[in-house]
């Protein structure tokens, strides 16, 4: 009987120690929709911004506008983000697809045939942070998005 404890006891440690903690690539695959966007310190002030999304999608009911938005991050490294516009009842619908990299907490995204954008990121089993500044526009960006 303290043969078979001694193993039991043996399995439960190896299995506490062999256990992967989640990195945070890892934790970045799966479907994202957009909950907040802030812009700040733009060279256009009315380029900066508060939005708030619900269910992915923002809505300002004065000018009869929605935008949705998704971020879909693949295991094989590939990304697309969905950008869905209505306004007045007219609908374009825009995909930006690439492939992503990351290091420590810089997300690079690389579109296909375009060029690569850095940002910093934090992300948890719910929620997607990202933080970059725009080169043209110099805007800041914070994004928050929800699995």
């Amino acid at each position: 009987m303290k043969h078979f404890q001694l193993v039991t006891l043996i399995i439960i440690i190896a299995g506490l120690f062999s256990c992967k903690k989640d990195e945070p690539a890892d934790l970045l695959v799966g479907n994202w929709k957009a909950t907040k966007l802030v812009n700040s310190g733009c060279t256009d002030p009315e380029d900066n911004q508060n939005l708030t999304f619900t269910n992915g999608c923002y809505n300002e009911a004065l000018f009869n506008l929605e935008i949705c938005l998704t971020a879909t991050f693949n295991t094989n490294k590939s990304y697309s983000i969905v950008t869905k516009s209505t306004f007045q009842g007219s609908t374009d619908t825009e995909t930006e697809n690439g492939t992503y990299t990351v290091s420590g907490t810089t997300l690079t995204l690389c579109e296909t045939g375009g060029s690569c954008d850095d940002a910093n990121f934090s992300v948890s089993e719910s929620t997607l942070n990202l933080n970059g500044k725009d080169t043209d526009s110099k805007c800041t960006s914070a994004w928050t998005f929800v699995k």
